[in-house]
């Protein structure tokens, strides 16, 4: 494993009423080889360490494999390990198991019934694979998130050229505790409609994030699906102007709904990161619209211990939806004001795609970066510890 360069971090302070240190950088690490790495979902395993999935060119048998890395609560790498075959295989999510395993979700053009698959994978604890699952028809199909629910199965959410009645539907997928499918749900219209985040909820029911444009106000909407436990629509709610929204994470809270990701029909006339909040009914309680440069975007959302929230995203200096050049972490209070945000790029390219808060308060950023030592794009994280703050 290679030590990152210094990742030029940037911090901006927002805050009117309160002074913040500066965060400390405690470590960053990049993860690859000589080809491209990219990817950065990540999620915290129960040894106080961490799992980052992805897509490796450098490793595996294919043009792009599957990518599993392992790291410890310093951010070593522990072990890695690739599945995949001749096409291109993309790890997109991965959460640890009630017993120490791993799920992840994605999507394979080496195996299935058609183009591209969705891709279900559980691991033991040391990454072996204890079982995989294509789920997917003669179309295109994708996972983008996935988790283990309390009766031991999975909930595998994404998108479906394959069923459904649109161009691309939104796609829920529960299975049994192998993989195999107990049943499948698509939502969505005649046009494009696509699911990027699932949780469960504390009813025993989902949550769905996604985009929308079979329905709302613009071209493309955020979109909020509620379901019971079977999967069946409880509501569905829009939220956006008449320009593209869209929402790629949602986090239950205590009186709600919390969901990040992007707009580009309020704020400033470009894209920005966009928070909304809503009631357990899908009711707009506030959005955030939080901008520094002519493209922002938000990857994920996660509570923090204080009530706030921690966004990971990035930002695109020339506005476009499709080339990131700054990895960008925002920290808000509970109604979304921004407390502070820091950059990370400098002469580089870096994208924020996940973020979580550490058991010690500090916070960990996952994405991919080209500003490693092997070459092309890697794999990249870093650790930071908030500084004091201290009232005006």
């Amino acid at each position: 494993m290679r030590m990152g360069l210094l990742l030029g971090l940037t911090f901006l302070i927002l805050s009117a009423s309160t002074t913040w240190a500066q965060p400390e950088e405690e470590w960053n690490r990049t993860f690859g080889g000589p080809g491209h790495e990219v990817g950065g979902p990540i999620s915290k395993t129960q040894d106080g360490g961490y799992v980052l999935t992805g897509m490796t060119e450098s490793y595996g048998a294919g043009n792009g494999d599957l990518w599993l890395v392992k790291v410890d609560r310093e951010g070593g790498r522990v072990w890695d390990r690739t599945f995949g075959g001749k096409g291109v295989d993309v790890g997109e999510s991965v959460t640890e198991a009630e017993d120490g395993g791993y799920i992840v979700a994605g999507y394979t053009t080496s195996f299935g019934a058609g183009g591209k698959d969705a891709w279900l994978i559980k691991t033991d604890s040391d990454g072996n694979t204890e079982w995989d699952e294509n789920l997917g028809g003669a179309g295109d199909d994708a996972a983008w998130s996935a988790e283990e629910m309390k009766d031991g199965g999975y909930v595998v959410l994404g998108c479906t050229d394959s069923y459904g009645i649109g161009k691309g539907d939104v796609w829920l997928v529960k299975t049994d505790a192998d993989g195999k499918e107990v049943w499948n749900r698509t939502f969505g219209g005649p046009s494009d409609d696509e699911g990027m985040a699932v949780t469960e909820t504390a009813d025993g029911g989902l949550i769905i994030a996604g985009r929308t444009d079979s329905y709302g106000v613009g071209e493309y909407d955020a979109w909020l699906i509620k379901t019971d436990p079977e999967g069946n629509e409880l509501w569905d709610a829009t939220y956006g102007g008449t320009e593209q929204d869209g929402i790629c994470s949602v986090q239950e809270t205590d009186d709600g709904y919390v969901a990040a990701g992007f707009t580009n029909s309020f704020g400033s006339g470009e894209y920005e990161v966009w928070l909304v909040k809503t009631d357990l009914e899908g009711v707009e309680l506030w959005n955030s619209t939080i901008g520094i440069s002519a493209g922002d975007f938000g990857n994920s959302v996660q509570k923090t211990t204080d009530g706030g929230y921690i966004v990971a995203g990035w930002t695109s200096r020339d506005g476009t939806r499709a080339s990131p050049d700054d990895a960008l972490l925002i920290k808000t209070d509970s109604g979304g004001k921004v407390e502070w945000m820091a950059l990370f790029g400098g002469d580089g390219i870096q994208s924020g795609v996940s973020a979580l808060q550490d058991e010690d308060g500090g916070y960990v950023l996952a994405g991919f970066s080209n500003r490693g030592e092997a070459g092309g794009f890697d794999l990249w994280m870093t650790k930071l510890r908030e500084g004091r703050k201290e009232a005006d």
